[in-house]
């Protein structure tokens, strides 16, 4: 049998959380023989943008057996771009106050940052629907390690699931994540995270990453992101994406999380971070790089 061009793809649909809609679930097969049980997963949210770019790796690093082989889990909306946007928001997103909001200016109204406040309700989905569903259409992957990725809100997404929840998954690649998101609110979920990690009977992994080049300043700002270059500036000072993702990792260094990488990638931006994010959070979630 010839070894595939490109990855597989399954899909199915799930009813959204909310109780209206229904959300896409792309699954890919592992490219490579996987054993008959215990295989792992990698959960991708932002579907729609990174489930693609996840499979392929996974294909490509299964085949020079640099990961084990596992399959991949995209969740999204098949949506419109402009759609798809507000409907992450409303995910991914904590709710966030009218204050934060205002600061955003035209960004906010691009994504939709009023309709923030459905990522506990997500969380419970991923941890408690979808992967019982993964498990009963794919039974070898019932023991597998569950593994969390998310980039950019997806990244917030996965550090309060790691805060909140942190025996949902095995492990969590939080990826350029937002954490500047309502006022750095996430900051003050940190002291009850210890208390949650001392009850685990095992730990997870961590892996943190950002672009080495995420705290730039723009000199321009592309048509129909809602924000002038002003604003663009401004909103990269205040988020300190490379700061605030190394202060982070060291605070869960210090709330006793013992198996965490921080990564500040040197030539990436928070854009193409995304994909060295997949690729090296994956060799440390699969414990790879040991």
């Amino acid at each position: 049998m010839p070894f595939p061009v490109r990855a597989s793809l399954e899909q199915f649909t799930l009813p959204h959380p909310s109780g209206t809609g229904r959300l896409t679930i792309s699954v890919a097969a592992p490219a490579a023989p996987a054993p008959d049980a215990a295989v792992p997963v990698l959960y991708v949210v932002d579907g729609d943008m990174l489930f693609g770019m996840a499979s392929e790796i996974a294909r490509a690093m299964t085949n020079v057996a640099g990961f084990p082989a596992h399959y991949v889990v995209g969740v999204g909306y098949d949506a419109a771009y402009p759609d798809m946007l507000k409907l992450r928001t409303a995910d991914l997103a904590p709710s966030i106050g009218e204050a934060a909001l205002r600061d955003l200016g035209g960004l906010g109204e691009a994504i939709g940052g009023a309709a923030s406040g459905g990522a506990d309700a997500f969380l419970a989905f991923l941890a408690d629907a979808l992967r019982p569903e993964m498990v009963r259409r794919y039974p070898q992957t019932a023991e597998g390690p569950p593994i969390l990725f998310g980039h950019s809100l997806g990244g917030l997404f996965a550090a309060r699931a790691l805060l909140n929840r942190p025996d949902s998954f095995a492990a969590f690649i939080v990826s350029s994540p937002s954490l500047w998101w309502d006022g750095f609110a996430i900051l003050r979920e940190l002291p009850f995270f210890r208390e949650r990690l001392a009850a685990l009977p095992r730990q997870p992994r961590l892996f943190v990453d950002v672009g080495a080049r995420e705290q730039e300043l723009p000199t321009s700002v592309p048509d129909g992101i809602g924000v002038t270059l002003e604003e663009a500036q401004s909103q990269i000072r205040a988020a300190r994406m490379v700061d605030a993702a190394r202060e982070f990792a060291a605070a869960l260094v210090e709330a006793g999380l013992t198996a965490v990488r921080y990564v500040a990638f040197a030539e990436d931006d928070h854009v193409s971070a995304a994909p060295a994010a997949i690729l090296h959070g994956m060799r440390f979630a699969l414990g790879r790089d040991e």
